[in-house]
């Protein structure tokens, strides 16, 4: 006080002061000057719900302590980069895969990092800032209409989840209010690939049949073709190949129970053991086909000394993902195919089969282990052959 008038300024930094002490007695870890002089201590991180401990350092301990300070400021701002991470972990607490909370994560340093928006309050963000951050991101870079409605999701969540903890009021979801379609025209085109690129024709899978029934090539990784033809029967994922137990398999009521599948934590490089993709059970007949190449994995694999727990392991163990997926292209990189094709391809070749055959919807995608429209969108294709189309048509013009 002056002459008793209020000095504000000396009031604002006694409040800043003491916001900074409140802060540092936040700070439960031990800060430290080791021998070189430079000022430590460890900062607790929360990532995919596992606390980590991560050390920081400064050449003055009044930078350190700076550092500190901002770390905890940080945590208490709603800025929509603070509210994204909130979001992905209300994800990853309701079971999404690792690999999802991966892509969320990536997507982010596509779509919002770098950009205004990330650092901006949530509550000074509505239409038309998510309008003109929307239309900056698309004329810099080449986003796809169906990826720009995924991400257009992901902000719905943030503000969904943001009126949930009480940080917006309700019905302040700035999303209600925009028009997603009028940006379509920005988006990159989408990529048109052709019921041939994206199964495996008749002449095709003979091909690959033989390829892995009479392998030519030297060092062939006879495990993974096995699990290949397998997939070639059953439609399984390459992930539910490599989780496949013997246990797994009834002989006396002929059936394939599938309940595992191998998922992989791209931040951390390894691969775990857990539920199928959508979290269910599926059970598939034993067809003579499944039975036949079921019988030569376990011969091949006693014979090797092999035979353990999973039907597919070879020395080392199970093989992995991975290693179905590599081996499922290299048998298909030669003239003899239109293009290379995945295990997914041989997913959609199996179900288009399925449903050109007159299989229903609900009984193709309860076999495939999709909902009935993921199944009908991305895995039916027409994979009947021209000269059976002819005579379709030639049969419905004699009808009169």
């Amino acid at each position: 006080m002056i002459h008793g008038i209020i000095d504000c300024a000396t009031i604002q930094q006694q409040i800043e002061l003491k916001q900074r002490e409140e802060y540092l007695n936040k700070h439960n870890n031990s800060i430290w000057q080791d021998k070189n002089g430079y000022w430590k201590t460890y900062i607790n991180d929360v990532e995919d719900g596992r606390k980590k401990r991560r050390l920081i350092k400064r050449k003055n301990k009044s930078d350190l302590e700076d550092m500190i300070v901002e770390l905890y400021q940080a945590e208490d701002l709603n800025t929509f980069k603070n509210r994204y991470n909130k979001w992905i972990e209300r994800q990853r607490i309701c079971g999404r895969a690792s690999e999802t909370i991966y892509k969320y994560k990536a997507d982010y340093k596509r779509f919002f990092k770098g950009y205004p928006i990330e650092t901006m309050d949530i509550a000074d963000i509505n239409d038309e800032v998510l309008s003109m951050h929307i239309t900056a991101v698309l004329e810099e870079k080449p986003i796809r209409w169906r990826a720009l409605k995924g991400i257009f999701g992901y902000i719905n969540g943030v503000f969904k989840k943001s009126i949930m903890d009480r940080v917006l009021p309700k019905d302040s979801n700035p999303c209600d209010y925009i028009d997603l379609p009028m940006f379509r025209h920005l988006c990159a085109e989408e990529e048109g690939k052709t019921a041939e690129e994206r199964t495996l024709s008749v002449k095709e899978r003979k091909v690959l049949l033989d390829k892995l029934h009479n392998p030519k090539a030297k060092n062939v990784n006879m495990v993974a073709s096995f699990a290949i033809e397998l997939a070639l029967y059953t439609g399984m994922r390459v992930g539910e190949l490599a989780a496949l137990r013997w246990e797994d398999i009834n002989t006396k009521q002929e059936y394939i129970r599938i309940c595992h599948s191998e998922k992989r934590d791209r931040e951390n490089n390894t691969t775990f053991i857990s539920t199928t993709k959508n979290d269910k059970v599926r059970i598939l007949p034993l067809t003579d086909e499944i039975k036949d190449v079921l019988k030569r994995t376990k011969e091949y694999e006693l014979s090797k000394g092999y035979l353990g727990e999973f039907v597919f392991q070879n020395e080392t163990g199970r093989i992995h993902a991975t290693i179905i997926s590599k081996c499922a292209r290299a048998k298909t990189r030669s003239d003899d195919f239109t293009n290379q094709k995945s295990i997914h391809a041989i997913r959609r070749t199996l179900n288009s089969n399925m449903r050109c055959a007159g299989v229903s919807a609900t009984a193709a995608s309860s076999l495939l282990g999709h909902t009935v429209r993921v199944n009908e969108y991305n895995y039916t294709y027409d994979t009947i052959d021209m000269s059976t189309k002819k005579m379709y048509i030639e049969k419905a013009g004699k009808i009169i």
